[in-house]
């Protein structure tokens, strides 16, 4: 049975490549997933506001269609068919 953990919260700052480097709010369900995002309210800059570019990113993580896995096109380009591969092989 899943043990269920109080929504607790935790401080980062944004990884996204902009100037910015915005300090957050992120809420924590659970061990393994994170929840609503949010600008740190403690920070001037942020206000308790974000970007749209992680307004949702809670649930861009924790999609079912997510990349997890370097992917190699098997078909020709345009049909969609690709098969997984390893890091090694990919980098």
């Amino acid at each position: 049975m899943d043990q269920e953990f109080p929504i607790s919260k935790a401080y980062s700052a944004c990884p996204h490549d902009c100037p910015s480097t915005c300090a957050l709010e992120v809420e924590l369900p659970d061990q393994q997933h994170i929840g609503r995002v949010r600008g740190a309210k403690s920070n001037s800059y942020t206000s308790g506001i974000v970007c749209a570019k992680v307004a949702r990113y809670a649930e861009r993580t924790h999609h079912p269609d997510r990349l997890t896995t370097p992917m190699r096109r098997t078909g020709e380009k345009g049909t969609g068919q690709f098969s997984p591969l390893s890091w090694a092989d990919a980098l």
